[in-house]
């Protein structure tokens, strides 16, 4: 009897050992090497993960790992010693959709002003579109005849007449259109928007050079929403999530979708995912003018209805984007100091809300569970902004990430404030170097801005450090196209972010005391930017239980120092997986 007893109690100990065991099911994937996890235990580093079913189902040391594995069933990567894998990263905010996208797909991006007015004729010939509208000319091409009072409405309609014209610039800020286009939109007799600015000529008539919300306006009044078919907008689509995998990024804000194709993008979003062609999380914005004000409610109730019938997996439109201000290059950015050299009673910038405003208009979208995304790039913006998010908070009881981009000029003690109300901030990181001096367009443009702001408004633009190391959620963000070309890629970040240098310019470093190290620009683009877009507890680390979104790279950057560090733009991206498939393969 007692050796049946034993027995027994030998087999109930065995039970938990082979349950254990049973535990290291065979994997799909397992793969070795130097691999960074954006996790805080082990240094944040690990030799090998196991994936199933597209999430990582062990992560860990190489000798583990080999139990996952299954010949014959299991694929197996060996880089040991040979580059580094880093999670799939996120772009906090951008417009690789609403506007490069869309831009591809339409006649004229990237060409200068003077190459649109014969991409116009030739496309207007015949009255073969009823409309024109582009995306791309650089608003310093025009500084010089805007400053003599130039008429650009007369001039386009002469190549155009009688068809609607709208080019937008490269910034997404500022635009050109014809006299039909003023005319549509009422602004030949009024030339007046809330929030944006109507151009006059040297004779007292609109210009038609608009910037700001009147941007918006001219767009909403003079171009019909039906500027792209089914095919272009499935198109436009494909082509910036197809960039954002080259560039190493596995989920992204875009920052600006609805101007043309507000409902069709986010239909053919939700179909793309549905039938398993978006391998990327999309997060989307709506872009709510401060001209519909009144109307603020009808329209949040329109974001909530399109979040309702087009959110998907891996698709998420529930966001409202607010411009705040301009920028303070332009002088248009919503400042506490006076600019220097401009129009009396626009010595602050442009403020495009009221506070009382923006706290009413917060606080009723997040009761619908939509978040709110915002534009504030002067250090009065980023004050508003956060009374209205604080307030929100507060009223609805709850703590919604409803975040802050671009922060330049930020306060000190805002710095604090969104710390403490846990308030994320997607800094452009790619944004934090000074201009090339050796490059003669560069040096003219920061002449411009010196006109109007001091060197130590501009030396102090974009805080990286200072938000870090004060405790704020700092994701990283490129604004891609704008201001730039689309040079944003996961690398070039990196780079600019610990150097304040551009890739391969003969700059001086940018604001050094703000400068981060390869982990901190690794944790803004990883961990930090999923946890902006709500995603932290399945994404933007690799851990046991999260979907599979890695990146491989050929060079093991994770402890670049000084002049290495102005190699990073070297490195290649090999491949982008995302849940643990490759969506990107070099």
């Amino acid at each position: 009897m007692k050796k049946i007893v034993a027995l027994v109690l030998i087999l109930i100990m065995l039970v938990p050992f082979a349950s254990g065991c049973a535990k290291n099911e065979s994997a799909d994937l397992v793969v070795f090497g130097n691999i960074y996890t954006a996790e805080k235990d082990n240094n944040g580093l690990a030799e090998a993960f196991a994936v199933k079913d597209g999430k990582y189902i062990y992560v860990g040391t190489k000798d583990e790992a080999k139990k996952y594995i299954e010949e014959g069933k299991t694929e197996v990567f060996d880089k040991s010693g040979e580059g580094l894998i880093i999670p799939g990263c996120t772009e906090g905010h951008a417009h690789y959709f609403g506007v490069y996208g869309i831009g591809k797909v339409l006649p004229g991006q990237g060409c200068s002003y003077k190459e649109l007015l014969e991409v116009i004729k030739d496309e207007t010939k015949g009255k073969k579109t009823t409309q024109f509208i582009s995306f791309g000319w650089k608003t310093i091409e025009l500084s010089e005849d805007r400053a003599a009072g130039k008429n650009f409405a007369e001039e386009i309609e002469a190549v155009a007449p009688g068809i609607p014209v709208v080019l937008i610039d490269n910034t997404g800020h500022s635009a050109v259109c014809n006299t039909t286009a003023l005319k549509k939109a009422g602004l030949l007799e009024n030339p007046k928007v809330r929030g944006g600015e109507v151009a006059l000529d040297k004779d007292g008539n609109p210009s038609g050079f608009v910037s700001d919300q009147a941007v918006g306006y001219i767009c909403d009044k003079a171009i019909d929403d039906d500027i792209l078919t089914e095919e272009q907008a499935k198109q436009a689509c494909s082509i910036g999530a197809e960039l954002l995998l080259k560039q190493g990024y596995t989920n992204a804000l875009d920052a600006y979708i609805n101007q043309f194709a507000e409902r069709e993008m986010s239909d053919i979003l939700k179909k793309l995912d549905e039938s398993g062609e978006l391998k990327i999380n999309v997060a989307s914005c709506y872009n709510l003018k401060s001209y519909d004000a009144e109307n603020y409610k009808e329209k949040v109730d329109r974001v909530a209805q399109i979040a309702e019938e087009c959110k998907s997996k891996h698709y998420n439109p529930a966001n409202i984007k607010l411009f705040a201000d301009g920028v303070v290059e332009s002088a248009t950015g919503w400042m506490f100091e006076e600019y220097k050299n401009v129009e009396k009673g626009k010595e602050h910038g442009n403020i495009i809300w009221d506070v009382e405003e923006l706290k009413k208009l917060v606080s009723y979208a997040n009761s619908k569970d939509i978040l709110v995304h915002t534009h504030s790039f002067g250090d009065a913006a980023c004050n508003a902004v956060l009374d209205a998010y604080i307030y929100s908070n507060k009223e609805n009881g709850k703590e919604y990430r409803n975040c802050l981009g671009h922060v330049r000029n930020i306060k000190s003690e805002d710095v604090i404030r969104a710390a403490e109300n846990k308030i994320p901030i997607a800094e452009n990181l790619i944004w934090h170097s000074d201009v090339d001096e050796n490059v003669p367009e560069q040096k003219k443009q920061k002449d411009m801005i010196l006109q109007h702001i001091s060197e130590d408004t501009y030396n102090n633009g974009y805080p990286m450090k200072s938000l870090i190391d004060n405790g704020v959620i700092m994701s990283s963000s490129t604004d891609a196209p704008a201001a730039m070309s689309i040079e944003g890629n996961i690398m070039n970040v990196l780079e600019v972010a610990t150097t304040g240098i551009m890739p391969e310019d003969s700059a001086k470093p940018y604001a050094e005391k703000e400068l981060i190290s390869v982990r901190e620009g690794l944790e803004a683009l990883t961990i930090n930017g999923a946890w902006q877009l709500g995603l932290e507890n399945e994404r933007g680390s690799v851990k046991v239980g999260k979907y599979a979104d890695f990146v491989i790279l050929d060079k093991n950057i994770l402890d670049y120092q000084g002049e290495q560090l102005r190699t990073i733009h070297n490195t290649q991206i090999l491949s982008t997986y995302f849940e643990g498939k490759p969506a990107y393969t070099k």
